[in-house]
């Protein structure tokens, strides 16, 4: 569902984008960003075993974020959304290919997204993320406020409340969007660990 309202509000700015340049005269080209993964030479693997397998997802994002603008804080209670400075992809997909990406490295395992596939059946943990809030604050702080489980059959083994702030920009959205990457980063690290621990503990293969 959230790719189809993605969908449906690119075409639709897509179609307004021209008719304002008409009104207002010319409309500088939108800039669009994507968040990226952890660098591969942070925590290489160079283990040549057979890594266990952890199963991703769901992976939620809040409704006010569910938009390929990206969005801001203006003051209280208030948000801009700039139609200048948009997600490349839907933003739920992005944090999902980061996390799969991020986990694997960082907790040396095989992660996979839990999307009904024989290798996400045959996991040995998932992981559920519910993020809260994802934005740039009126002060100029990136933030990310989530909830995460690490779950094996229906037993949950951890559930975290967590959150993370960096420095960012107010009108710098290159800036916003490398602060909100390293709170993504860093929950992944947490987590990452995590993972670890639970699978030491329980002396999961």
């Amino acid at each position: 569902m959230y790719t189809y309202r993605f969908i449906y509000y690119s075409l639709l700015s897509f179609l307004l984008l021209p008719l304002a340049g008409c009104i207002g005269g010319s409309t500088p080209p939108a800039q669009f960003y994507l968040l990226e993964p952890i660098g591969q030479n942070e925590n290489p693997s160079t283990e040549l075993t057979e890594k266990p397998v952890v199963a991703l997802g769901p992976v939620r994002v809040p409704r006010y974020v569910d938009r390929p603008q990206i969005i801001r804080a203006s003051g209280k209670n208030m948000y801009q959304l700039s139609e200048l400075n948009r997600w490349a992809e839907s933003l739920d997909d992005n944090i999902s290919r980061v996390l799969v990406q991020n986990l694997s490295q960082l907790a040396s395992v095989n992660t996979v997204l839990a999307n009904g596939s024989s290798r996400a059946r045959q996991a040995t943990l998932r992981v559920a993320v519910n993020i809260r809030e994802f934005h740039v604050n009126s002060e100029g702080q990136a933030g990310l406020n989530a909830q995460w489980q690490i779950i094996r059959g229906d037993d949950t083994l951890l559930n975290r409340q967590v959150s993370y702030h960096s420095p960012a920009s107010t009108t710098d959205y290159a800036v916003m969007v490398a602060a909100l990457n390293d709170c993504l980063d860093r929950m992944s690290r947490e987590l990452a660990g995590a993972l670890q621990q639970a699978l030491k503990e329980r002396q999961i293969p």
